[in-house]
């Protein structure tokens, strides 16, 4: 028989463990990686010594043995304290913290547990010594049943794992997105104008502000304003940054410059962390303009200006 003969799902039957897999491949995308934002995170200890600790969560991992498009999942309900292996004189040595699926039937050579009714099958492991700058565990063991959680970096003759030696390496296994569009469109029958202020940030062009819901599961907004159609009324020289706003946090000043008259278009960009009590919450975006000092030109917001928005919303995994 070509097809495995029991799908998911008929009455009375049992579906086999492979098509059930399968269905854990099929939710997850086909991508493997940790569920939540905060999902096993690693940590220092609340001391710092010769280990660290992985925080609670959930995960999904591909398997890499026999048998194609089927995938594991895994939850851990409780903190792993694990152990790192202080370094010598001889010099710095770099660790991978991985969440591995350990399945003595699934093609992959590891010992049967004592009950494999009760398993375990799944453990956190540390891979000693990979080159340093690794960043994931296909690049030491391509044909592991693994998601990379962290990298350790130790210098010499080191004990204590601090949390600025952790290098946090996760993946989300289905991270969601949303873009929302907000536009103001030839909106300035009186001219509002970028350049005469200097000394502080303004907003620009007037108006150019909202207040959108930011979905409970975002974890970063990327903001990208694009405004089209300013106006530069002769050759003296316009220059100052325009940036964009998340709330209070504040994103770069993007340069610009015109020399010649004519219509010119500005832009600029930043992608913000929401905190958590943002999330599921009405936040305020916007622009701001300010001038150079010695360049007196200016660019005016008239009917001929539009102004579009993209507010990316995304979800990545965070530190707590």
């Amino acid at each position: 028989m070509a097809w495995d003969g029991i799908p998911w799902f008929i009455e009375n039957t049992a579906a086999s463990q492979e098509t059930l897999r399968l269905i854990v491949e099929a939710a997850a995308g086909g991508g493997e990686g940790i569920i939540g934002p905060t999902d096993l995170q690693v940590s220092a200890l609340d001391l710092p010594a010769a280990g660290v600790q992985v925080g609670t969560g959930a995960m999904i991992a591909k398997r890499r043995g026999a048998g194609g498009s089927q995938s594991y999942a895994a939850r851990m309900e409780t903190p792993d304290p694990v152990d790192i292996e202080p370094t010598g004189a001889d010099g710095p040595r770099s660790d991978l913290i991985v969440a591995r699926v350990e399945d003595p039937y699934g093609g992959e050579v590891w010992p049967e547990p004592t009950d494999p009714t009760v398993g375990p099958y799944v453990f956190t492991r540390v891979i000693p010594d990979v080159p340093p700058g690794t960043t994931s565990i296909r690049d030491v063991e391509p044909d592991s049943t693994a998601i990379t959680l962290a990298r350790i970096d130790l210098p010499a003759s080191t004990s204590a794992v601090t949390a600025a030696r952790i290098i946090d390496l996760r993946q989300m296994v289905r991270p969601r997105t949303e873009t929302q569009r907000v536009y103001l469109p030839s909106a300035w029958a009186t001219v509002d104008e970028l350049g005469p202020v200097t000394d502080i940030w303004e907003e620009f062009p007037l108006g150019a502000r909202w207040t959108r819901t930011a979905p409970e599961w975002a974890t970063h907004v990327g903001v990208h304003a694009r405004i089209t159609g300013l106006r530069h009324p002769n050759a003296t020289l316009a220059q100052g940054e325009l940036r964009v706003y998340c709330g209070d946090a504040k994103g770069l000043g993007f340069q610009h410059l015109a020399e010649a008259a004519g219509r010119v278009t500005l832009q600029s960009g930043h992608t913000f962390l929401l905190p958590p009590e943002d999330r599921g919450r009405a936040v305020t975006f916007g622009i701001e303009g300010k001038g150079a000092v010695g360049a007196t030109g200016v660019l005016q917001a008239d009917t001929g200006t539009v102004v579009a928005v993209d507010l990316v919303f995304s979800q990545a995994p965070v530190v707590t």
